[in-house]
């Protein structure tokens, strides 16, 4: 299995936090759970598309080229063959740009990109697949990408983006009311507006890059007891983290933790109430 991340061209620095690549030789027989991460994505399936379990515990193929909104609870796929997929991560803000209309319809959706922009989703799978090798296919997406949004130039709203680049950079610690006051509009028209633009309002969205950045921070430091990294990520104490653990994941950390094979050693000691919590590759393993 192969995983890689590549920097944005320059052109789409605003808009892409990074390209992603994806290779497995073999179908994965149990589900993978994927968490919000606060962005949302390209994906083509240039090999056997996903399969996503629904709450019926049924498993449907995913489209071969789909938007992935925000993703505000956990979701489970799994290969049922050899997969290949090239992906695109939107900066929290940025799908808006390539989509051209409201991102509030794309929430804990995945959407055919064909139904988005005509043909736009099989013709890129067969011009990126048609490419030999990795790097021109990370080079053909992008600039499908681009010209997509070149060619849309739909409107933009500065005060929305700022908001959204500003929560993404301070990984979730900021305060509503300073949001308001670097926006300049009301609280209300302000959730209007970000929400239009990214997909979900900033409240939820800061609460996603904050419990995201515990695991960034026990990444860089697997001996780190994990409270001191919820302290710092802005949690206010132990229960503040489980109560969004369970609501971004699904289930309980000690629960998570068992169902993680490999992530044995990174585990870090909990109160008895809890066994654990991994460092977890959600990141590296968020293939939504």
């Amino acid at each position: 299995m192969r995983y890689g991340e590549f920097p944005p061209d320059a052109r789409l620095a605003r808009w892409v936090h990074c390209v992603w690549t994806f290779q497995a030789e073999e179908p994965n027989t149990a589900p993978d759970r994927i968490v919000p991460d606060g962005r949302a994505e390209l994906v083509l399936h240039l090999g056997a598309p996903f399969l996503e379990i629904g709450p019926d515990g049924r498993a449907r193929p995913q489209p071969r080229a789909i938007l992935a909104g925000q993703v505000t609870r956990p979701l489970h796929l799994r290969s049922p063959a050899a997969a290949e997929v090239v992906g695109v991560r939107f900066r929290p803000a940025g799908a808006r740009a390539f989509v051209g209309t409201s991102m509030r319809g794309t929430t804990d959706r995945r959407i055919a990109l064909d139904d988005l922009a005509h043909a736009w989703g099989s013709g890129t799978v067969q011009a990126v697949a048609a490419k030999r090798d990795l790097a021109a296919r990370v080079d053909a997406v992008q600039q499908r990408v681009l010209d997509r949004i070149e060619r849309l130039r739909s409107a933009r709203d500065e005060s929305a983006i700022r908001c959204a680049e500003i929560i993404e950079a301070r990984r979730g610690k900021v305060a509503m009311d300073e949001l308001v006051a670097i926006a300049g509009i009301g609280r209300r028209q302000l959730e209007r507006r970000f929400a239009d633009a990214v997909g979900v309002g900033p409240a939820l969205l800061a609460s996603i890059f904050r419990f995201r950045s515990v695991f960034d921070l026990i990444e860089h430091d697997a001996t780190r007891p994990w409270t001191d990294a919820a302290l710092e990520a802005g949690y206010y104490d132990q229960s503040h983290f489980i109560r969004e653990f369970r609501r971004f994941v699904g289930c309980a950390p000690s629960e998570f933790a068992r169902a993680r094979a490999g992530l044995a050693a990174a585990l870090v000691e909990l109160p008895a109430t809890e066994v654990g919590v991994a460092s977890v590759q959600v990141r590296a393993g968020a293939l939504r």
